[in-house]
C-alpha cells in the first residue's frame, strides 16, 4: 500500500511540476520590445590560418540597444585569448559595432544575426627575434539565440565569425596573411 500511496504522490507532484513549468512558459515577456541591454559571455575561440591553428578562452562585455523588437545596434568589448603555435603566439583584443535583426518566435526565445565592423589589436610575437603590436580593422558577422528567463534577465548562445588580415610587409616573417577567428559563447544579458 505504501508503494501505491508513494507512486500517487509522485505522479501529482509531477503533475504540479509541469502545470508550474507550463505557466512559467505561457507567462508573457516584453524583453523582444525596445530598450537597453547590457551583459557579458565566456566561450572558446578557434584561431585558424594555414599552417596557425588554436583553441583559447574568449571573453566579450556588450551593450545594446533595440529600436523596436525586430532591429538594434550592439557594441563590445572582446578578448579572444592568446594563441600559440610553434614560436608564433598571438593575444588578440577587438571592439566590435553590428546591426542586429532579431527574430522573436515567441514571448521567451527568439533568433538573431548581426554583422558589423570589428577594430582589433593583436600582439604579435615570433621566438625572441619579433614582436609587435598590430592593428586593424575587418567586417566580421554572427548569429545566435536569445532565451529569456524574465522581463529583464536573458542567456544567449552566440556564433561569430572574424576575419583578421595581417599583411606579409606588416609580420615581416613568412605567415598566411589571413586567420579565421570562430568565436562560440554563452552569455547572460540583463534588458531594462
Amino acid at each position: 500500500m505504501n508503494v501505491m500511496k508513494s507512486a500517487r504522490l509522485a505522479r501529482g507532484w509531477a503533475g504540479v511540476a509541469l502545470a508550474a513549468v507550463g505557466v512559467w512558459v505561457a507567462s508573457p515577456v516584453d524583453a523582444a520590445e525596445s530598450g537597453a541591454y547590457v551583459g557579458a559571455a565566456y566561450g572558446v575561440s578557434r584561431v585558424d590560418g594555414a599552417d596557425f591553428d588554436d583553441d583559447d578562452q574568449a571573453i566579450k562585455v556588450f551593450l545594446g540597444g533595440r529600436f523596436n523588437p525586430y532591429f538594434g545596434l550592439e557594441v563590445a568589448v572582446n578578448d579572444y585569448g592568446d594563441s600559440r603555435d610553434g614560436a608564433f603566439s598571438s593575444e588578440l583584443l577587438g571592439n566590435t559595432l553590428a546591426a542586429v535583426g532579431f527574430l522573436p518566435l515567441n514571448d521567451r526565445f527568439e533568433l538573431f544575426a548581426k554583422a558589423g565592423r570589428l577594430w582589433w589589436k593583436d600582439k604579435v610575437r615570433v621566438g625572441d627575434s619579433f614582436r609587435d603590436t598590430l592593428d586593424g580593422n575587418e567586417n566580421f558577422y554572427g548569429v545566435g539565440a536569445n532565451f529569456l528567463v524574465s522581463d529583464a534577465m536573458g542567456f544567449r548562445l552566440e556564433l561569430e565569425r572574424y576575419e583578421v588580415k595581417l599583411s606579409r610587409s606588416e609580420i615581416g616573417v613568412e605567415l598566411d596573411g589571413t586567420f579565421d577567428v570562430d568565436v562560440v559563447s554563452l552569455g547572460v544579458f540583463l534588458h531594462f
